[in-house]
């Protein structure tokens, strides 16, 4: 009996100093409180790399022959048919064509990628001054690795694809134009270093 009544005080003493209240800080107090925040951001990930959920791969890589669910983006020419990856375009005014960036795919890997506020209150020829506000500041990664990267560049009629070759039936537009600018692999390594300021604007 006695070792629980000496239990039982020692708990109700600790109990008694571990109280704490939380306190307001006056507006003096937290005007001396800095702080600094934001994201670090490293990663990996892939893009089509086995193909992408609008197009299955055809048999062939004759355009004449594909349903509508089909497209091969394979070289002209080429024996066989290939996978197609994620397609980008993008309109610049309603009256305008489109700018594609298409067949895009690959493993793409970041480290040092950065997100915070920055308050722009100088600089820029005078500018900032006057702006005195908050921006979203994208600190460029480190280092980026591409592995069997690839995309093409190209000008478009419309923004989604279409097969040229193929029937009105199996989803063909014979009005449909695309012309590929350049196309590009991209394998290795790049530095970067700088960092995009996003403005609001109201």
């Amino acid at each position: 009996m006695t070792s629980n009544r000496w239990l039982l005080g020692l708990l109700a003493l600790l109990s008694g100093s571990a109280q704490a209240e939380l306190q307001p800080l006056a507006d003096a107090s937290l005007s001396d409180v800095n702080g600094q925040g934001g994201v670090y951001l490293s990663g990996e990930f892939s893009i089509n790399k086995d193909g992408g959920v609008l197009w299955s791969k055809p048999a062939s890589n004759t355009p004449s022959t594909w349903t509508v669910g089909e497209r091969s983006c394979a070289g002209l020419g080429a024996s066989t048919a290939e996978n197609c990856g994620l397609r980008l375009a993008i309109r610049s005014k309603a009256s305008g064509g489109w700018v594609v960036l298409d067949n895009i795919k690959g493993i793409f890997s970041f480290e040092g990628l950065t997100l915070r506020t920055r308050v722009i209150n100088s600089g820029f020829g005078g500018d900032g001054t006057g702006f005195n506000q908050d921006v979203l500041e994208f600190g460029l990664p480190n280092e980026v690795k591409f592995k069997d990267g690839s995309f093409a560049f190209a000008v478009a009629n419309q923004g989604g694809w279409r097969n040229k070759a193929g029937s009105v039936a199996n989803g063909g537009d014979a009005s449909y134009q695309q012309t590929n600018l350049f196309s590009a692999k991209v394998d290795g390594t790049i530095r970067m270093q700088g960092n995009v300021l996003v403005f609001p604007k109201n």
